[in-house]
């Protein structure tokens, strides 16, 4: 693991405090509250960084920008708001059932569950 840095200290904290997953953007600019000489690049090193030690977790939202969330452990269910593509992460009622109607052959290995809608911001 890497020494910790100040600019990286600021990251992870934007991250694990967030709530929600963030776009590397979202990240830097909340970053740039507390260290404003971090730069983008930097934000992308340590997320590439926290990723590879497991402290954060990348979430694929079609169409849209790769978001993280902190690494807590929690299975969890993500909600896409579709007027200001903000993404949500909402504890995981679901259980560990995937799709009963899987082809024979097919080897699942997890599953994602992705609601959308409206925020209440823009509901």
């Amino acid at each position: 693991m890497k020494r910790s840095t100040r600019q990286g200290d600021v990251i992870l904290e934007v991250i694990r405090t967030a709530g929600r997953p963030l776009t590397p953007l979202e990240i830097h600019r909340k970053a740039a509250l507390e260290s404003p000489s971090i730069g983008i690049a930097t934000t992308y090193r340590h997320l590439k960084s926290l990723g590879e030690n497991q402290q954060v977790v990348g979430v694929d939202y079609p169409g849209q920008p790769p978001r993280y969330e902190w690494a807590d452990g929690k299975d969890k269910v993500h909600f896409a708001c579709r007027s200001c593509d903000k993404l949500f992460a909402l504890e995981d009622t679901t259980g560990d059932i995937p799709p009963a109607n899987v082809p024979e052959g097919f080897d699942v290995q997890g599953f994602e569950v992705m609601l959308y809608g409206s925020c209440p911001e823009c509901e």
